[in-house]
């Protein structure tokens, strides 16, 4: 009887390690499928090594994208329509594609490919402008190399912020991505007529 137990519980510790140690890209991947849920958010990118702010996002469900630049013209996405401010007006630009080319990074069959060769580990957990977080370390290999970590909030659940270090196209970065104003109705993008 004794046997029967002891194999029992031998295989059940066994699952609960292999459970424990899935946990990390499980949650990642949860936070990753609400980001992308999300009707609504900003994010602010900056060169780490630079310490300088590279551009800020704002980003309205289903499609549209505002792009701001501290060194360049302002860009507006809406479907398969981009614009760029020129001579301080929005201008539309024949750019092919455009709306399939910014919507693959935002559909669940993108985020499953990044992770199907993912390794995850759980770090300490930190807090971002004083909200706890879970944070996050991994690689990625696709669409390029690249080593991140991310700061998912304990209390939603969506991600607060995303370091990433590696190379493409020969130029290497590293880049902190900070987010914001997830579902804020305030974030109102509209086409220019």
């Amino acid at each position: 009887m004794t046997r029967p137990i002891t194999l029992a519980a031998t295989a059940a510790l066994a699952l609960f390690c292999q459970m424990a140690a899935a946990a990390p890209k499980d949650e990642l991947h949860a936070a990753f499928t609400k980001f992308l849920a999300a009707k609504s958010f900003r994010a602010t990118v900056t060169d780490l090594k630079k310490g300088e702010q590279v551009s800020t996002m704002e980003f309205r469900a289903p499609d549209r994208y505002r792009i701001q630049s501290p060194k360049g013209p302002s860009q507006l996405i809406v479907g398969d329509s981009m614009y760029m401010e020129m001579d301080g007006k929005l201008t539309r630009l024949p750019v092919p594609g455009v709306g399939k080319l910014v919507a693959q990074y935002r559909n669940e069959d993108f985020l499953r490919e990044t992770e199907s060769d993912m390794n995850v580990e759980a770090l300490p957990d930190e807090s971002v402008g004083g909200e706890a977080a879970k944070v996050y370390r991994y690689t990625v290999t696709k669409p390029f190399k690249a080593d991140a970590k991310t700061w998912i909030s304990a209390k939603s659940g969506l991600p607060l912020q995303t370091e990433s270090s590696g190379s493409f196209m020969g130029i290497k970065s590293t880049t902190r991505v900070s987010y914001s104003g997830y579902d804020d109705p305030t974030i109102v993008i509209v086409e220019p007529d």
